[in-house]
C-alpha cells in the first residue's frame, strides 16, 4: 500500500511581510512534527499592497525573495515544499505570472507550474501559463500536479488531464474568499470523485480590498474498500492559522481510477447531434 503524508500550512497574512516570513516558517516547523512527505503553502501568503504601491513595483523578479525563502526552508527543515502562488516577473514576458515551485528536501527546484486559468482582474494584468506539469518524484514514489486555485474550479479539464497522465494526487494552492467557500468545497469533492484522485488544497486567512479569506483548507481523500459508490473522506482546517496534516492512501484511489478512466474513454467517442 502506498501512502503520502501531506501537511497544508494555513497562515494569517498581515501587511508586514517580515512578519509573514516569520509566521510561515513557524508553521513549517510545526508541520515538520507530523513528518510530512510534502508541505504545501497557499496561493497567497505574501502581502501585495495593491492599494498604495504601483503594481509592477510590488511584483518580485523571477526566483526572487519569496522563492529564496521557500528554497531555504525546504533545505533547512529537510522537507519537500510547494511554494504556493508567487507573483513574479519572468524573463521575456511583459506581464507577471502566478507561479508555484516544488522544492525537494535539499532545497533543489524540481519543477514549477504557472497558473493557467486567471481569475477576474488577473486576466488584465497577468500572463497565463500554457503547460500543465505532471511530475514524478522518484524519491517519494509519487506522481502529482499542482493546480492553482481557479485552475481546479473553472472546469474539470485540467484535473482530467493530470489524472489521465498518471497523477496520483492534486495539490491546489488557493485563494478563496468567504463568499466562495460553499462552492469551493463542492468543486473539490466533484473533481476528486470525477477522477478518483485525492486533492490537497491550501487557503490563506486575511482581508484585502473588501474580501475576507477565512482559511478552511481541505484534504479530500477516499475510504479504502468502497468501490462503488466511492466514499470521500474530508479533512477541513479551522478558520485560524494552523496546520492540516493527513496520511493519504493513494494506492486505493489509483486502483479505482483506472476503471473510471476506461469509462470516460467510452463516453468520449460519442457523437453530438444538434437539432
Amino acid at each position: 500500500m502506498k501512502n503520502v503524508t501531506v501537511s497544508l500550512v494555513q497562515p494569517l497574512v498581515s501587511k508586514d511581510n517580515n512578519n509573514n516570513f516569520e509566521h510561515v516558517e513557524k508553521l513549517i516547523k510545526e508541520a515538520c512534527q507530523h513528518n510530512p512527505d510534502i508541505i504545501c503553502l497557499p496561493e497567497r501568503w505574501f502581502f501585495l499592497d495593491f492599494e498604495n504601491t504601483p503594481f509592477l513595483e510590488i511584483i518580485q523578479e523571477e526566483r526572487g525573495m519569496q522563492y529564496q525563502y521557500v528554497k531555504r526552508w525546504a533545505k533547512e527543515y529537510n522537507v519537500p515544499i510547494i511554494s504556493g502562488g508567487i507573483w513574479e516577473k519572468h524573463k521575456g514576458y511583459e506581464r507577471p505570472f502566478v507561479t508555484a515551485y516544488y522544492f525537494d528536501s535539499k532545497g533543489t527546484e524540481m519543477f514549477r507550474q504557472d497558473k493557467i486559468h486567471l481569475y477576474g482582474l488577473e486576466k488584465k494584468i497577468l500572463e497565463s501559463g500554457k503547460k500543465l506539469q505532471v511530475f514524478r518524484d522518484a524519491k517519494l514514489d509519487i506522481t502529482f500536479s499542482i493546480l492553482i486555485c481557479f485552475d481546479l474550479t473553472i472546469s474539470s479539464v485540467l484535473t482530467d488531464l493530470a489524472a489521465s497522465n498518471e497523477a496520483e494526487v492534486i495539490f491546489s494552492p488557493t485563494l478563496i474568499p468567504k463568499t466562495g467557500m460553499v462552492n469551493y468545497k463542492i468543486y473539490l469533492q466533484a473533481r476528486a470523485l470525477e477522477n478518483r484522485i485525492p486533492i490537497a488544497s491550501c487557503n490563506s486567512i486575511f482581508e484585502q480590498l473588501g474580501r475576507n479569506f477565512i482559511g478552511q483548507s481541505k484534504i479530500i481523500h477516499f475510504k479504502k474498500g468502497s468501490l462503488s459508490p466511492a466514499q470521500l473522506l474530508i479533512e477541513e482546517a479551522s478558520k485560524k492559522p494552523c496546520i492540516l496534516s493527513k496520511n493519504i492512501n493513494i494506492s486505493f484511489p489509483s486502483k479505482i481510477r483506472k476503471k473510471r478512466n476506461n469509462e470516460k474513454v467510452q463516453v468520449a467517442g460519442l457523437k453530438v447531434i444538434k437539432k
